[in-house]
């Protein structure tokens, strides 16, 4: 009897310890299963944020070839109706990255210390002015070049400088496209250089002459917002109560030291006579 009593408990026992170890190797079980949820989660979001990041590398690669053909296309049509300016070395196109310049000759222009546009002017902004206008995405700087030759004394009283004289050029040409040629006013601006960003040295009258030029500047607009935005002054703070100056305080003049006289000298006992 006592032998069974032992046996059955021996069987409940083992039956107890074999549940205790099922109940732990089910709760590691379910640690690890929630533990790899979690990571799953974790990297389905990464996955989610690099599919993202992907698209919009994407986006920004096509949009910059797509500017990258707009701009080509703007060059080959310059350097199409400008060919014959280009080829007789009066005019040159130049472009580097968003950035599109067309350098014109001054004698193209303007005569020598004038600011009124020759007819041969007029007609190549005409032709730039045509392919130019419809990007109303860019912004149009025209800048203003001499060389460093004084202005002449019969015309200091029209251009004291040469500042003046390549701020005035450069107002004509924007004036011009604006005015006769049908470009929008908001793409236009005008800098004047003077004599101050030369691209030769001004030591032969070949290179003076390469000075003296008028540059039209081709480029994005937000890229002249980002670099040219104006400085935010900081906020103060709340202005406080006036007050009425206080009447200032004048300090009483101290009187002037007194000059001490000298002491009179002992007057000499005259001698009995």
């Amino acid at each position: 009897m006592k032998k069974i009593i032992v046996g059955v408990a021996i069987g409940l026992l083992s039956a107890m310890l074999a549940g205790c170890a099922s109940t732990g190797k089910y709760k590691k079980l379910e640690a690890d299963y929630n533990s790899l949820q979690e990571r799953y989660h974790s990297l389905q979001a990464g996955y989610s944020a690099c599919k993202e990041q992907v698209a919009q590398t994407e986006k920004e690669k096509a949009d910059l070839l797509a500017r990258e053909e707009k701009s080509k296309s703007t060059y080959e049509q310059l350097m199409s109706q400008l060919q014959k300016e280009v080829s007789e070395g009066q005019v040159t196109i130049s472009q580097y990255e968003d950035k599109l310049t067309v350098n014109v000759a001054e004698k193209i222009f303007f005569d020598s210390g004038s600011a009124e546009l020759k007819p041969g002017g007029k007609e190549v902004l005409g032709k730039v002015a045509h392919i130019l206008k419809g990007l109303t995405d860019k912004v149009i700087r025209v800048e203003g070049h001499t060389d460093n030759v004084p202005i002449s004394k019969p015309l200091r009283t029209t251009y004291p400088t040469n500042w003046e004289l390549s701020a005035a050029r450069a107002i004509t040409v924007v004036r011009f496209l604006q005015e006769h040629a049908g470009v929008p006013s908001e793409m236009l601006m005008a800098a004047a250089y003077g004599e101050y960003r030369p691209i030769a040295p001004n030591d032969t009258p070949e290179n003076r002459q390469k000075n003296r030029r008028i540059e039209i500047v081709l480029q994005k607009k937000d890229l002249l917002k980002r670099t040219e935005a104006p400085i935010t002054p900081e906020k103060k703070g709340a202005p406080t109560k006036t007050e009425a100056p206080s009447t200032p305080v004048t300090k009483e003049k101290e009187p002037p030291p007194k000059e001490e006289t000298p002491p009179e000298p002992a007057q000499k006992e005259k001698p009995e006579q």
